[in-house]
């Protein structure tokens, strides 16, 4: 072992208080947030299918995305479940644990590249909003969240041979075969906070400043000709770059910590360190919690923020449609 390991493993930290209270936390913010979470992006999905959002191509993407957050946040119920031993029998023994991992770490990437691909696509509406109109439809953006979809099932395919669940030593949901090549399962967690955390979330920052930088110069060029459809451009896009930087902020440091787990499994498999991996276990406690948060309030900063998108949620619980008038409010 290194000198990280023997400190680490040396001091006098009380790491079975620590686990246990992270454990008690994440069992009553996991539910709360779970409870709250999947509602929302349910009722993102039927507002987004709605007679008058249907039109716009963007909301495939909000769809998508609400989809892919509500298998994510189902995954982590069963997780829930599974800490709070009211399923007695582990579903990911069941299930097989690389599917398990596939669900939950393939739907916080499809949510991410969506995000992402839908910030592309505003900035290029800003950009060149003529060409925009014709490039950019329902179909072609159906297929491109198609096309990004098969490529993650793709890629997400080799996992369900690299991984095993072990319920007596299991710190990031499975551990690794030992007969697979190390260099396989060392490259994964570089490519997922690289390729699918870092980099979706830096594309959607250049594309959110650079739709902010059209309307201030728009603005001091037309400071009284703001349209209520730029206005409401601006707002989802301070809206996507918060989600944006939520996002990156919750889910890097799970897959920098990804990083360290897979190192210690692969190479300090004869001399582990108990104290180490249960150091392991409470960062990912707190890792569930905010990413858990981050996904299930989605729905409602947007709720918050967007004055169409609340006046379309009180219409569809009053389940009266929208009015002609209403058709020329300021969103």
């Amino acid at each position: 072992m290194n000198n990280t390991s023997i400190e680490i493993c040396s001091d006098g930290w009380d790491y079975d208080n620590a686990s246990h209270n992270s454990h008690i936390i994440w069992s009553i913010c996991g539910f709360v947030f779970i409870t709250f979470g999947i509602p929302g992006h349910l009722f993102q999905i039927l507002l987004m299918s709605n007679k008058t959002n249907r039109k716009e191509p963007t909301s495939l993407y909000w769809i998508a995305i609400a989809i892919c957050e509500i298998t994510f946040l189902a995954g982590m119920f069963w997780l829930w479940c599974v800490s709070m031993s009211i399923i007695k029998i582990d579903p990911r023994e069941v299930f097989s644990c690389g599917i398990f991992y596939s669900i939950l770490i393939g739907s916080t990437i499809l949510s991410n590249l969506y995000l992402a691909s839908m910030s592309v696509n505003r900035a290029h509406m800003t950009i060149s909003p003529i060409r925009h109109r014709l490039v950019i439809t329902r179909r072609r953006i159906f297929i491109r969240i198609l096309s990004i979809l098969i490529t993650v099932i793709i890629i997400m395919i080799p996992h369900h041979f690299y991984f095993y669940y072990n319920s007596k030593t299991t710190i990031f949901i499975c551990e690794f075969y030992t007969y697979i090549d190390p260099w396989k399962i060392h490259i994964w967690p570089f490519m997922h906070a690289i390729l699918f955390v870092s980099l979706p979330s830096i594309l959607t920052c250049i594309s959110s400043v650079i739709l902010f930088w059209n309307r201030y110069t728009h603005r001091k060029s037309y400071p009284h000709r703001l349209s209520d459809t730029a206005r409401r451009m601006v707002r989802n896009s301070r809206l996507i770059l918060f989600i944006s930087i939520a996002i990156f902020l919750s889910l890097l440091p799970t897959a920098i910590l990804e990083i360290f787990i897979a190192h210690d499994l692969l190479f300090n498999q004869q001399s582990p360190c108990t104290k180490r991996l249960k150091l392991y276990r409470i960062l990912v406690n707190w890792f569930w919690i905010f990413s858990t948060l981050t996904y299930a309030f989605k729905f409602y900063l947007r709720l918050a923020i967007s004055k169409a998108f609340r006046r379309d949620f009180f219409e569809l619980i009053r389940c009266s449609p929208r009015q002609e008038q209403n058709n020329n409010a300021q969103n």
